[in-house]
C-alpha cells in the first residue's frame, strides 16, 4: 500500500536531521521571562551541543568525536534528492509542488540554522574542540550544497528562498526546530536524559538542593525544540 502524501514528506523532514549537530543557544533566551534563564540552574539545557546519529540515537558530544558520524550529511541529503526525483515522477504537478515548497522551506531553515550556529558556536561556547568545530563546518556545508541543488533542479518559490533570509537569528526560528522534528518524542527524551545527567554531575559538586524540576526541563526542552508546530 503506497504510503500517504504527509508521511513520505514527513520521511524527508526527518531526514534533514539524521545526523544533526546542534546546541540550544542561550543568548536568544537572555531578555525572556525577565531573565529567568540566566539562572545557573540552567547551565546543562543551554550551550550544550548535542548529536543525533543518522539512526536516531543521540547524546550530548562534550567535544567526543564526531566528524565520522557528519562525514554522512551529505550522503543523508542525496538520498532526499532520489526520493524527490523519484516523487516528481509519480504525483501529480499540484501535488509535487505543494511537497516540495515545504520542504525546501525546511531546508531553507536548516540551512540558516546551520550557518548562524557555526559562526557562533566559538562564542557561545568557548572549549569546543577543534573536531566538534569541523563537524558544524561539514555540516553547514552539506546543507548549502543541498540547498543549491534544491534551487537548480526543483521550482522553489520566491517567497521560500527569502523567507529565512535574515542573516540573525531569533528564539523563535531556534523554537521552529521543535516542528520539524514534530515526531521525535523518544529522541527528544533522549536529549533530555543526556542533559538531566550532565546536571546531576555538576550537582555533585554543589550543595544539595533541587535546581528544577525534571518535569520543568523536559517540558522546556520539548516546547522549544521539538514538538509544537510553527
Amino acid at each position: 500500500m503506497e504510503k500517504p502524501l504527509k508521511e513520505k514528506h514527513s520521511a524527508l523532514i526527518h531526514s534533514l536531521y539524521k545526523p544533526l549537530i546542534f546546541y540550544i543557544p542561550r543568548k536568544l533566551w537572555a531578555d525572556l521571562d525577565d531573565g529567568k534563564w540566566l539562572d545557573k540552574e540552567f547551565d546543562p539545557i543551554f550551550d550544550t551541543v548535542v548529536l543525533i546519529h543518522e539512526d536516531g540515537s543521540n547524546y550530548v558530544l562534550n567535544n567526543d568525536t564526531s566528524n565520522y558520524h557528519m562525514m554522512s550529511k551529505g550522503s543523508a541529503l542525496d538520498k532526499n534528492i532520489y526520493e524527490l526525483l523519484d516523487l516528481k515522477a509519480q504525483l501529480t504537478t499540484e501535488a509535487f509542488s505543494f511537497l516540495s515548497e515545504r520542504y525546501s522551506l525546511s531546508v531553507a531553515f536548516y540551512k540558516k540554522v546551520s550557518s548562524w550556529m557555526l559562526e557562533h558556536v566559538k562564542l557561545d561556547i568557548p572549549a569546543i574542540n577543534c573536531e566538534t568545530l569541523k563537524s558544524f563546518e561539514i555540516q553547514k556545508l552539506a546543507f548549502n550544497n543541498h540547498w543549491d541543488y534544491i534551487q537548480e533542479h526543483f521550482s522553489v518559490p520566491e517567497h521560500v528562498k527569502n523567507h529565512f533570509a535574515e542573516v540573525d537569528l531569533s528564539s523563535k526560528e531556534v523554537i521552529a526546530m521543535r516542528d520539524l522534528m514534530s515526531d521525535s518524542e523518544q529522541e527528544s527524551e533522549n536529549i533530555f536524559d543526556k542533559l538531566q545527567k550532565a546536571k546531576n554531575k555538576s550537582r555533585k559538586k554543589k550543595e544539595k538542593k533541587k535546581l528544577i524540576t525534571e518535569e520543568d526541563a523536559e517540558k522546556f526542552l520539548l516546547e522549544t525544540v521539538f514538538s509544537v508546530k510553527l
